[in-house]
């Protein structure tokens, strides 16, 4: 069973900075595989949306669209190891989910891995704010499972 989720979490100061994302993959495209959708839930928020994983050759897509954040705001995404109800640390940073006027954000990162993991369990955060520096800041805003 494949399972890939993304999520920030933190039970110190959040004053630890958050990883760069990977970069962005440039040069011949892949033909990409259909990718696999899954939920991401807004937490005391009514902003949702979706994260389509798509496997490519020597890297995968991660997709994450929301609707309903407020409009131009900012924020730091990562896919974590664990669950959004059994939180673990970081495995891969994002790239900024950044909203338009209307609050709806469309973020692709590009990862350098042969495939998404096969194992474990991964998730998928969207923070409150732009960085880590505070806690506030980092306290998750949305979360998605991956592969569950």
């Amino acid at each position: 069973m494949l399972v890939i989720g993304a999520a920030c979490g933190s039970t110190g100061t959040g004053s630890s900075p958050s990883p760069s994302p990977s970069p962005i993959v440039s040069g011949p495209a892949a033909t990409p595989k259909p990718g696999l959708t899954f939920k991401l839930n807004g937490i005391k928020t009514t902003a949702n949306g979706t994260i389509t994983v798509t496997p490519q050759s020597g890297m995968f897509t991660v997709e994450v669209k929301i609707k309903g954040l407020q409009p131009t705001s900012r924020h730091v995404s990562h896919i974590h190891i664990g669950s959004c109800a059994a939180r673990g640390n970081i495995k891969y940073a994002l790239n900024f989910v950044v909203a338009d006027g209307q609050g709806d954000a469309d973020t692709k990162t590009t990862l350098r891995a042969s495939s998404p993991p096969t194992s474990g369990k991964l998730y998928v955060v969207v923070h409150v704010g732009p960085d880590m520096t505070t806690t506030a800041n980092s306290t998750y805003l949305l979360c998605g499972n991956l592969f569950k």
